[in-house]
């Protein structure tokens, strides 16, 4: 196998199960050697995507082996979902540099959640939803046991991992996974903050960290409000919860009293359904924070990040607040 192959091949890892021939192009990588692959049985062509067969598993893991590579392959049981994060984290990576930064990606991003659903996240109160989670009796004893949120809960020990997993045990039985399609984790001046250590229960690296979760939604329309509304109100019990359990006092500021960052962006392929996303949310932007304030909703899409002006950016907030679209803004 020639080495570009070998190269292309091994791009196939867990970050980037699927290669569509957008990402083939974006990446600069030549798509006549992604069809030899094929064409040799070592990749696969479906759903408009290319992933690794069997046989190129097998392939992939003899040569990170004899390159001493920790990479694993991709596997995609939902090929055009993996495509679709795969494409936005590669948009996210060209359109800035980050250079005093680090950009982390996480895709998709789980996080265990309550099993708070239906009328107990939220009722319609006329046109607006009305949220009760708050009242769901795992976030009363959440409130009672970690009153302090802000920088008023610095004042208190902070909890540690089995004291946080304790108490999950004893007041939230049958925690359900939330999922995300892709975590973007934004680490500006990094090296600023080398010297504080990591918070102790903290669950997968989010301190000193301004925080982007994607998640892609069907078409905006009003029969798929409730679907928004659900994910706004996990994107809240997922705030709520590192505010009181994960990271008290260092959500809304970071260790050096920066202000943190917290965005929900609903993804889409077309610029159309962006923009249809902020005509159905709109109206009721201001009801959609909630509880779980501070915060900010947007919408992006794919083609908005592939065709924003202006070539590559210096960071993240040089390109997503102009490609994407504010639902509810911090003002």
């Amino acid at each position: 196998m020639e080495q570009s192959m070998e190269g292309l091949l091994l791009s196939f890892d867990e970050r980037y199960p699927c290669w569509t021939p957008a990402m083939l192009a974006l990446a600069e990588l030549d798509r006549t050697a992604a069809d030899d692959l094929t064409r040799e049985g070592l990749l696969e062509f479906g759903e408009g995507a290319y992933s690794l067969s069997p046989t190129g598993r097998e392939a992939f893991l003899k040569l990170a082996g004899e390159a001493c590579l920790p990479s694993r392959p991709g596997e995609a049981p939902d090929r055009k979902r993996a495509a679709r994060w795969g494409e936005l984290m590669l948009l996210l990576d060209k359109r800035h540099l980050q250079r005093w930064g680090v950009k982390e990606y996480v895709a998709p991003f789980r996080f265990a959640l309550p099993n708070v659903r239906g009328e107990d996240l939220f009722v319609m109160d006329g046109a607006a939803p009305g949220w009760r989670y708050p009242d769901a009796p795992v976030f009363r004893r959440m409130a009672e046991d970690f009153p302090e949120t802000g920088v008023a809960a610095r004042t208190r020990p902070m909890p540690g991992a089995e004291e946080v997993r304790a108490w999950l045990a004893a007041n939230a039985p049958g925690l359900r996974d939330a999922e995300f399609d892709l975590l973007y984790k934004s680490r500006y001046d990094f090296q600023d903050y080398a010297k504080f250590p990591p918070l102790p229960a903290d669950p997968c690296g989010l301190f000193n960290a301004d925080h982007f979760l994607f998640a892609f939604m069907p078409p905006p329309a009003p029969e798929s409000l409730p679907e928004y509304l659900e994910k706004v109100g996990e994107f809240q019990m997922f705030l709520t919860m590192l505010r009181r359990l994960y990271l008290p006092g260092y959500v809304d500021l970071d260790a050096m009293d920066q202000d943190g960052v917290n965005w929900l962006l609903f993804a889409f392929t077309e610029e159309r359904d962006a923009e249809r996303c902020v005509k159905l949310l709109g109206p009721i932007a201001e009801a959609l924070p909630g509880p779980a304030a501070p915060l900010e909703l947007w919408s992006v899409s794919l083609e908005g990040l592939r065709d924003y002006p202006g070539g590559q950016a210096e960071t993240i907030w040089d390109i997503l607040p102009f490609a994407a679209h504010s639902i509810y803004r911090l003002t």
